[in-house]
């Protein structure tokens, strides 16, 4: 009933809401055991992240990283905040989302956020013990704004997503010439404190070229040593109001395509690193053949707003009830069964 009526509002007002709900974590603290699925066949190993299940949250949805504690509380795996970048950004002009037909939305945000440092104070003025890992997702527009940023926040998180791929801001897309992303993946290795994991997010491809330099981007990324890889960002569509003239694709509409890269990055690189499927997921059966293309977790942003905060439990009772069905051990056994 509340998500009916907060529906009856603006997009970016709604989502206001929303956040303000999930900046007071009391709130779910009572719905936490109703919304947490303790089973060790939904635990997966992400790297050196272990997961009590594979359904994460996508960056996006709390971009200044300031209701985990609330976000915690509905039984996600793990949580990608942000993006973030060094200093703060307005984004691009509003209007600037749009519910869409078919439970999808387009957006041309343009990475607005507070900045790395009100991040940082935001990320330590949380009290409570983990009960998943953070990741948080950075961006820049140059590779040594791109690093510092990397350098600020990486202290304060389990792991990082470096965001190369938002179609909505101008000058992120020179991080996907293989030149300029191994400056950054090196520059980046030299700020590296320690074993947390970093994974790179790729844009979606839709001919062969696009497919060429986009698997090029993958094989840079093995020879980096990077962590893992997050597939896909939003898919760029025109979007006539948009200050820009372009937005960002979300929901059911471009898991096809999510599903087809996942598969192929699988394939390149030989099972050689875990991969995150973004986009379009909204279902348990979703998510199953999101793991048989070869992802090793999910990660969910626009069906959480349509489907309400009880998705992640959701998907994860219903993959135990999968699991029951195919007579597997766990989710780690579907991992990869059904890639090409």
């Amino acid at each position: 009933m509340a998500r009916r009526a907060i529906f009856l509002t603006g997009p970016e007002t709604a989502h206001g809401i929303a956040m303000w709900f999930f900046k007071r974590p009391w709130l779910w603290s009572f719905l936490r055991r109703r919304l947490s699925v303790e089973d060790d066949r939904l635990h997966m190993k992400l790297g050196p992240l272990s997961l009590n299940n594979p359904v994460g949250l996508a960056a996006g949805f709390d971009k200044n990283c300031e209701a985990s504690k609330g976000l915690l509380q509905l039984g996600f795996g793990y949580l990608t905040l942000g993006t973030v970048t060094l200093k703060p950004r307005e984004g691009n002009p509003k209007p600037r989302i749009w519910r869409c037909p078919g439970n999808s939305i387009v957006n041309s945000m343009g990475l607005p956020n507070v900045g790395a440092q009100q991040i940082i104070s935001n990320l330590t003025n949380e009290k409570t013990k983990r009960t998943a890992p953070i990741i948080v997702s950075v961006s820049g527009l140059s590779v040594d704004e791109f690093t510092e940023c990397f350098r600020q926040t990486e202290p304060f998180v389990d792991g990082t997503e470096l965001n190369i791929s938002s179609p909505n801001t101008a000058g992120v897309t020179i991080f996907q010439e293989t030149t300029t992303l191994s400056k950054l993946l090196d520059e980046i290795g030299k700020v590296r404190s320690g074993t947390k994991p970093i994974w790179v997010k790729i844009p979606p491809y839709f001919n062969e070229e696009q497919r060429e330099k986009v698997l090029d981007i993958v094989d840079m990324c093995i020879r980096k040593s990077v962590d893992g890889i997050t597939a896909i960002n939003t898919k760029i569509i025109q979007e006539p109001r948009a200050s820009i003239g372009t937005g960002g694709l979300s929901g059911p509409p471009i898991f096809e395509d999510m599903i087809r890269i996942v598969g192929e990055v699988y394939g390149q690189t030989q099972g050689k690193i875990p991969i995150n499927a973004c986009g379009g997921i909204s279902s348990a059966s979703n998510v199953w053949r999101a793991l048989e293309s070869g992802a090793s977790s999910v990660q969910i942003y626009t069906a959480l707003i349509y489907q309400g905060p009880a998705l992640a439990s959701k998907l994860n009772r219903a993959l135990l009830q999968m699991l029951q069905t195919s007579k597997l051990g766990s989710l780690n056994d579907v991992t990869g069964t059904g890639a090409h």
